[in-house]
């Protein structure tokens, strides 16, 4: 796509707005805590909830604080169900403990029972279970199911083995009594911190499981994992007079001993409610103004050559007299046999695209993202693109910037690799700035998980694409409507097919979406994921780089506004032609007229960014931007063109640039031939 990127950057033509919440269970609910006696308490709690039942409203103001009920004692697991209500002075929740029955079986026995919402928290009781099949007691045990390893507990975290004797096995498939001997600190009396003594340091729940795992008078117990998770909806109940009304949320082990503690030391009222996230977050707006600020910027700027000229034409009765072998600026004059002065410029390299070129740019762009898809290459894009980054900051930011603030430059070498000729002391101090950037945000890319929450990082990232596109456009140029149309036409349907079609073809896969992705969303359950984010099938999901990215404001679940550099780079070619005709028609003089075409499109272009993120909080998914830059920018050139006249001159070249180019840059091929060995020692930069 660019000279400096792999065709693969093209992907990024999608806007998205991700939460990597896929990593882990997120705590979407919270529990308000407050003690209405004399006791002192008022904290709060985070919570998963459920997928069945009913939503809790934002906030705590929008919910009503009830108190807490533990189950009736002849069902204190919540699993045999009640016909009677309870005999409550007011509105309660009921506060229960997993195992035995599923979560909505639970919910549905609550609500039975007269409460308003129910609590259901983690302990080590519900991780052990009886072997249903056997219809006789083993007396060796085997017939109880011991939990499992790695999804209940880690040994690899810590482990121990605690004396037979000293656990409580009166009780099956587990006795409770343990709970006091598997639980907190070894001064508390926990076993498995008191026979090992790294085991509080190394186990974040202070929890263990036995495993079932005997040696002589000894079982090993592990590490218990004490996470959220998904209160599931049970797939059997299909009774619609059974169905769950009522909001359910989920503790952790750790968060159920603060509460049951606080509910038998105080009278507390609790209030449940979700966690505030704003429904359009502010971050939308912004990377919407920061894509129609880098495209308009970018557009402008690629007409700087007849600007500059039109600048330098009042003063070139001055620039006579000077030494033209020791030229003050990039440009030049010289006189010709006639008398008449041409001016003439050190035109940067460029590519004019043509109608075959369009067409090839979207075959490279295609073979590049089916190379993605199958070959999974994505840290060498990055590679590549860190690079090419570093040489856009260079030219777009640093060396321009040093060379306005220093008096002198010297040449400190002259090199023949990779033609680069004299090089001076700015551009080195330059380079090593621009691709020591690049080599920070890179080493972050690659050793950090989900970078785009670091600060460094993304503003980083949004800063190489903002140059990165300027070098683009100030690279590549379309010269007529008509090529823009076969472009912009062009990749409006391989936007399309790619994100939308695929998916019919590849069994699932939108191939847009998974290269843009990194190869898709990790592949493993979130709980899995969030115990072991180092695991394979954990990997994935975070964005190729090619893109703008912002993280969310005020949104627990994280994530990011992102806008793919291609949402940019492909419309920004039609605004770089619109700049371009106007800044020509300005140098060439009056007799051209100088109705603006920029900046009609520069608004256009803002609509359609804001249509396409509409679309993404209205339809719940990642949208192809293209699909409404397109029609909004190419319709607004074509429809200004015709109402001016000037439709006929936009479809093909414009007279006004040949002659623009011919006036401002001379016979420039013949020029910069005999100029090579008299040219400056130091590279001049438009």
């Amino acid at each position: 796509m660019m000279k400096l990127l792999t065709p693969a950057a093209s992907i990024a033509v999608i806007l998205l707005q991700l939460v990597p919440g896929t990593l882990a269970i997120l705590p979407s609910g919270a529990i308000d805590v407050k003690c209405v006696d004399e006791g002192e308490c008022e904290y709060t709690m985070f919570a998963s909830q459920a997928s069945f039942g009913s939503w809790l409203e934002m906030t705590a103001e929008n919910n009503v604080a009830r108190i807490p009920y533990l189950p009736p004692s002849d069902d204190p697991l919540l699993c045999l169900g009640s016909s009677a209500p309870l005999q409550a002075a007011s509105e309660f929740i009921m506060v229960a403990p997993r195992g035995e029955c599923t979560f909505e079986q639970k919910a549905l026995n609550a609500q039975k029972l007269g409460a308003s919402g129910l609590i259901i928290y983690g302990n080590l009781d519900s991780r052990y279970s009886l072997n249903s099949t056997k219809t006789e007691m083993d007396e060796e045990g085997s017939d109880i199911i011991y939990p499992r390893e790695f999804f209940d507990y880690d040994c690899n975290k810590a482990s121990a083995e605690i004396p037979i004797a000293a656990l409580k096995f009166d009780q099956t498939p587990y006795d409770s009594r343990n709970d006091m001997l598997l639980s907190g600190t070894a001064a508390r009396g926990n076993l498995c911190a008191y026979q090992n003594s790294d085991f509080e340091a190394s186990c974040p729940s202070e929890k263990c499981l036995l495993t079932g795992n005997v040696e002589e008078s000894t079982m090993k117990a592990c590490c218990a994992w004490d996470q959220h998770i998904w209160l599931y909806k049970d797939t059997n109940t299909t009774d619609e007079e059974n169905l769950v009304t009522i909001p359910a949320l989920y503790l952790t082990m750790a968060e159920a001993d603060i509460l049951l503690q606080n509910m038998e030391m105080n009278r507390i009222e609790i209030t449940m409610y979700s966690r505030y996230a704003p429904q359009y977050n502010m971050s939308s707006v912004i990377i919407w103004a920061w894509g129609t600020l880098v495209a308009a910027v970018a557009a402008w700027m690629s007409s700087a050559d007849y600007r500059h000229a039109t600048k330098n034409r009042s003063s070139q009765q001055e620039a006579r007299s000077e030494d033209n072998s020791n030229p003050t600026g990039p440009h030049e004059y010289e006189r010709v046999d006639n008398g008449a002065q041409v001016m003439t410029h050190h035109q940067e390299e460029s590519l004019e695209l043509g109608a075959s070129d369009a067409i090839g740019f979207i075959l490279l762009s295609s073979t590049g993202l089916l190379v993605l898809f199958f070959f999974q290459i994505f840290n060498v894009v990055k590679c590549f693109y860190a690079f090419g980054c570093a040489g856009a900051i260079f030219q777009v930011i640093f060396y321009p910037l040093f060379r306005k603030f220093s008096t002198r430059e010297k040449v400190a070498f002259t090199t023949k690799f990779l033609e680069l000729g004299p090089v001076s002391n700015l551009q080195i101090a330059a380079a090593f700035i621009s691709y020591g950037l690049a080599a920070i945000w890179m080493y972050i890319s690659f050793t950090q998980r989900h970078p785009d929450s670091i600060l460094f990082f993304w503003v980083m990232q949004d800063i190489m694409g903002a140059c990165m596109c300027i070098m683009f456009l100030s690279t590549i140029k379309l010269n007529s409507i008509r090529v823009a149309c076969i472009l912009l036409t062009a990749a409006f349907f391989y936007d399309i097919f790619f994100v939308f079609v695929t998916p019919y073809l590849t069994g699932g896969k939108s191939i847009m979406v998974d290269v843009a992705t990194s190869g898709g969303p990790p592949k493993a359950d979130p709980a899995w994921c969030e115990k072991y984010p180092d695991d394979p099938d954990c990997q994935g999901g975070d964005p190729l780089p090619m893109l703008f990215t912002i993280p969310r404001i005020g949104d627990y679940s994280g994530g990011s506004s992102m806008l793919g550099l291609g949402d940019i780079v492909l419309p920004g070619l039609l605004l770089s032609f619109a700049a371009r005709f106007d800044d020509a028609k300005r140098f060439m003089g009056s007799a051209y007229p100088t109705k603006s075409y920029l900046r009609p499109l520069v608004v256009a272009y803002a609509v359609g960014l804001a249509m396409a993120n509409i679309a993404v909080y209205a339809m719940q998914m990642g949208q192809p931007a293209l699909l409404y830059l397109v029609p909004c920018c190419l319709g607004t050139m074509t429809y200004l063109g015709w109402k001016r006249g000037e439709l006929d001159e936009l479809w093909n070249t414009p007279q006004v640039i040949i002659a623009s180019d011919k006036r401002l840059f001379g016979d420039y091929e013949e020029e910069s031939t005999s100029e090579a060995s008299n040219s400056l020692p130091i590279r001049q930069m438009t």
